[in-house]
């Protein structure tokens, strides 16, 4: 476990704690939500799993380095050979973080809507207020919180940079859709003469979307091609 997800993990919790205590003390219903979020959060963090996939890679590794499953903890840790491991301990981890945020932000989102006189509204702006408040940001959230990503060498990351330019200004193939580019590993073209750089794309709703490769000149600069996959198929076995 790395030092900030650590950190975001402890943080979470203190918040969950604090979230929990003002959930109790509301109203009675509060109880039935606090519990309620606890199956929630370990669906969530299974469904991390599924959406937040590192396969194994090669920039800055000596032959592959393991890849993993599963955000912001792993619950899934990868053993260099395409295979992933389940880690029971990451998922009950990854589901308290999970847990925490549930409370906090749904305490958050309870607080504002008192305060905005929810029972004196109209269903219109109650509609109004739930696609703004809770509709809007989860939407967002790719957006504002990066998914995980191999840690890249200096000279991979400036390649990864220069790749993401050169797809949404050189070849001009960004769509609308894609909220975040992902670095999944940054290798030699199958030619042994150019750089390839594999993204992994997330759209609305930290979705993932499909992959996507550029092909750089030996200089690492301009890209010299590319183009979008499934998320089923490999970066590496294009021509």
């Amino acid at each position: 476990m790395s030092f900030g997800s650590l950190f975001l993990a402890l943080l979470l919790g203190l918040a969950g704690v604090l979230a929990a205590v003002w959930w109790l003390r509301r109203s009675r219903s509060g109880l039935d939500w606090v519990i309620i979020a606890i199956p929630l959060a370990f669906g969530l963090s299974y469904l991390s799993s599924v959406l937040f996939h590192v396969p194994d890679y090669q920039s800055g590794c000596e032959g592959l380095c393991p890849g993993w499953r599963g955000y912001p903890i792993a619950t899934h840790l990868g053993n260099s050979l395409g295979q992933f491991v389940f880690h029971p301990s990451g998922l009950l981890i990854n589901a308290a973080v999970y847990y925490a945020a549930l409370l906090a932000s749904s305490a958050f989102v309870a607080w504002l809507a008192s305060y905005l006189r929810w029972r004196e509204r109209r269903w219109r702006w109650r509609a109004g207020f739930v696609f703004l408040v809770v509709i809007v940001p989860l939407a967002l959230t790719s957006t504002l919180l990066p998914p995980p990503a191999p840690k890249l060498p200096f000279a991979d990351q400036r390649l990864a940079i220069n790749a993401t330019r050169a797809w949404r200004w050189q070849l001009r193939a960004q769509s609308l859709s894609e909220r975040r580019l992902v670095v999944e590993d940054v290798r030699p073209h199958p030619d042994g003469e150019r750089y390839r750089v594999c993204f992994r794309v997330y759209t609305w709703f930290y979705l993932p979307q499909r992959h996507i490769y550029i092909d750089l000149e030996p200089a690492g600069v301009r890209a010299t091609g590319g183009g979008a996959i499934p998320l089923n198929a490999s970066c590496w076995v294009q021509p």
